[in-house]
C-alpha cells in the first residue's frame, strides 16, 4: 500500500482561528483478517494513525506588534505635573506615523510633522519611533530627545503614554 500526498497537502504559514490543518482522506477496507497478512496490518494501522491525525492544529498566535501607519490628530493632552487635561479647541495636533520594518516582536518606523499647539507654545518635530508587542513605545526626536513609555491602540484610537524623562511626563490620545 503506499500513500501519495500532493502538494499543499500541509499550510506551512500561519492560520487564522477559522482555519483547520487539512486533512489526509483515507479509506480503509475491512479485509478478511486471515488474507490481508502482516504488510496489510501494517497499512491499516498507518492509516487509522493517520486519520486519528486529522483536527486541528494549533494556531501560533501572532505576537508581532500593530502596524500604526497613518495620520493622527490629537484628542487630548494629559500633563500630570500640571493636573490638567486639555482638548480642543485649547489643544491641536497632529502627527503622520510610517512604519519601515518589524523584527520579532518590534516594528519601527518615522514620525513625521508632529505638530501640538497649546496655551503658551508649540512642539513641532519629526523623528523615529518603535512599538513593541509588549505596549512600550520609544520616540527618538531629529533634535536628538527620547521618550520612553507604553502605547495601547483600540480600534482607531491610539493612547501613548510618555513615562521618561520625568519633564516630559503626559498621556496622549490621538485619533486615526
Amino acid at each position: 500500500m503506499s500513500l501519495l500526498l500532493s502538494k499543499g497537502a500541509r499550510n506551512s504559514g500561519r492560520r487564522t482561528p477559522n482555519e483547520s490543518r487539512p486533512c489526509l482522506e483515507v479509506s480503509v477496507l475491512i479485509l478478511n483478517p486471515g488474507r490481508i497478512g502482516l504488510r496489510g496490518a501494517a497499512a491499516a494501522v498507518t492509516a487509522a494513525v493517520l486519520v486519528a491525525g486529522c483536527g486541528e492544529e494549533p494556531i501560533e498566535p501572532d505576537e508581532t506588534p500593530p502596524d500604526l501607519s497613518g495620520s493622527y490628530t490629537l484628542v487630548s493632552f494629559y500633563v500630570p505635573l500640571a493636573g490638567d487635561t486639555l482638548r480642543p479647541p485649547d489643544v491641536s495636533g497632529s502627527f503622520w506615523l510610517d512604519q519601515t520594518s518589524v523584527v520579532g516582536q518590534e516594528a519601527m518606523g518615522t514620525l513625521d510633522t508632529l505638530s501640538i499647539t497649546f496655551p503658551g507654545g508649540s512642539q513641532n518635530g519629526k523623528g523615529l519611533y518603535r512599538n513593541r508587542f509588549d505596549g512600550s513605545w520609544e520616540q527618538e526626536m531629529t533634535t536628538g530627545f527620547q521618550f520612553l513609555g507604553t502605547y495601547t491602540l483600540q480600534g482607531n484610537t491610539l493612547t501613548v503614554e510618555v513615562t521618561e524623562p520625568e519633564f516630559a511626563l503626559s498621556t496622549t490620545v490621538w485619533r486615526k
